[in-house]
Order: C-alpha cells, then sequence, then structure tokens
C-alpha cells in the first residue's frame, strides 16, 4: 500500500462521502445506483494521486483525472463481488493488478 495516499468516496450526486473509503461503502453505494436517474448513475473512488474508478450499474471507468491523466478504459462486470474484487484492488494501491484486467478503450 502506498504511504500517504488518501482514497475518497463521491455519491450519485457528486458529493464526498463521510468517513473512510472501504468497500462497504462502496457497496452501499453501488445499491443506491439500481434506483438512479441517468443523471445520478456513478459513483467514484478516488485517491491522493488523481486516480479514480467511476463505477455505474455494471461497468467502471479507471482514469488519472490530473491535467495530464488518461483514460485506462472501461470494464464491465458481472456483479457485484467482482466491483468489490476492482475496488479492493484499488483500495490497497494494486495498479499492476488493475492494468492486468481486460480493460476496453
Amino acid at each position: 500500500m502506498t504511504t500517504g495516499r488518501s482514497i475518497w468516496l463521491t455519491d450519485p450526486n457528486g458529493a464526498e462521502v463521510e468517513g473512510d473509503a472501504s468497500i462497504e461503502t462502496l457497496d452501499t453505494l453501488l445499491l443506491a445506483l439500481r434506483d438512479a436517474d441517468e443523471e445520478h448513475a456513478t459513483v467514484s473512488m478516488t485517491d491522493s494521486d488523481e486516480w479514480n474508478l467511476e463505477f455505474g450499474a455494471d461497468s467502471v471507468l479507471l482514469e488519472n483525472v490530473g491535467p495530464d491523466g488518461q483514460e485506462v478504459g472501461t470494464l464491465r462486470f458481472a456483479d457485484a463481488g467482482e466491483a468489490r474484487s476492482i475496488a479492493a484492488e484499488f483500495l490497497a494501491g494494486d495498479f499492476e493488478a488493475l492494468r492486468a484486467r481486460p480493460w476496453a478503450a
């Protein structure tokens, strides 16, 4: 895990979620997407290095949102368990495992 790296979650309305970023909090946010309208259809997990995971109901986008950032791609996931696995890699700072996934540009 990267020392000094902070991570925060953003809800479907774009507000930062209070408290620690965790898989449990992400689960709650993903459940909220079931009834979301088109404008409020994503939640995100962002770190202090400007890496961002943006989760929709069945897919996730990995990108760096910094000024010189880049989009790695989008990945569809089969269920909440797979979404949790992707989030756990992000929380652990395991970008090697994240990048090894089959992201579509």
